[in-house]
């Protein structure tokens, strides 16, 4: 299993899985690509009872554990994910309620859970109104805010914070995960591992994903019409953009240690600009070429 760091939080699962001290719902809470979904699964697979799981072409799941996720959709040229609406919920709670196998757990982890809408959420809430002791839902997300309060204080949350570099350096090296030309120094201390397997998995979209992010970094010195050409770049893939810049606000944070207390309050009012363009791209309405020209256009 790809799973870096995170000791604690994977010591206290495995304790509740021995305990059979298990709650109905979970809600894995932490920043993106720092291994939220692979945690899930691994917790997923002991509770069904194949601790050990590893996939194959002929079974590429256990079989009591099903995943449900936002689909990737291209409409008009930009790729964005789609909201996990009422049919799918249904359909997948009726699976969980309904599924024999051999272990005593049915498992649904539902990833990007920020993209149910209301409705599914209503429909979630009412599912754990009626308590089914076989049944096990796990909530992925980093947006908590998405989530209906009253869904919320029926979860059990567990937080996941940043990898520190030293466990990355580590830990990184029995996966394969070393410093060099592929991934520079700099990723280590972004502390989230799933950037590094990113670049293990899928060298040549990383390799794109590095040379944006590098122009990021050199904005101030790009002309006005590679600034366009970026903005026009990044906004076929909304998703894509919005982990980029999400990658981009540490590094930010990062580089301003080193800078003048003057240049520090600059760095600052960018991570401003640069989180309310999150807030917009993660808009469904919202038109990502404009509104990252309009961030690369009022940066000096």
């Amino acid at each position: 299993m790809n799973i870096i760091g995170h000791t604690k939080e994977r010591q206290y699962l495995e304790s509740i899985v021995q305990r059979k001290n298990i709650s109905q719902m979970y809600l894995f809470l932490g920043p993106e690509s720092i291994g939220k979904n692979s945690v899930a699964f691994d917790f997923a697979c002991a509770l069904v009872g194949e601790p050990s799981f590893e996939a194959s072409a002929e079974k590429p799941m256990p079989l009591n554990v099903r995943v449900l996720e936002p689909e990737m959709v291209v409409r008009r040229g930009v790729a964005r994910k789609k909201t996990l609406g009422v049919l799918l919920v249904r359909e997948e709670l009726r699976i969980l309620k309904t599924s024999p196998g051999t272990g005593r757990y049915t498992v649904l982890i539902v990833r990007d859970a920020h993209l149910l809408t209301q409705a599914a959420q209503n429909l979630l809430l009412k599912f754990s109104e009626e308590p089914d002791a076989t049944a096990v839902i796990i909530f992925v997300t980093h947006d908590r805010s998405s989530l209906l309060e009253t869904l919320c204080s029926r979860l059990e949350e567990i937080r996941f914070r940043f990898v520190g570099e030293n466990i990355l350096k580590k830990e990184g090296k029995e996966h394969g995960l070393m410093i060099g030309t592929d991934i520079p120094d700099f990723f280590f201390q972004l502390g989230r591992p799933g950037i590094l397997f990113q670049a293990k998995e899928n060298p040549k979209r990383f390799l794109k994903k590095k040379e944006q992010l590098t122009k990021l970094f050199r904005l101030s010195a790009l002309s006005l019409r590679e600034r366009l050409a970026l903005a026009e770049e990044l906004a076929v893939d909304v998703p894509s953009s919005i982990q980029l810049l999400e990658w981009f606000i540490p590094g930010l944070y990062q580089k301003a240690k080193t800078l003048s207390a003057e240049n520090q309050a600059k760095h600052l009012l960018l991570v401003a600009s640069i989180q309310e363009t999150l807030f917009e791209l993660k808009r469904a309405d919202v038109q990502p070429r404009m509104t990252l020209e309009h961030l690369f256009l009022s940066l000096r």
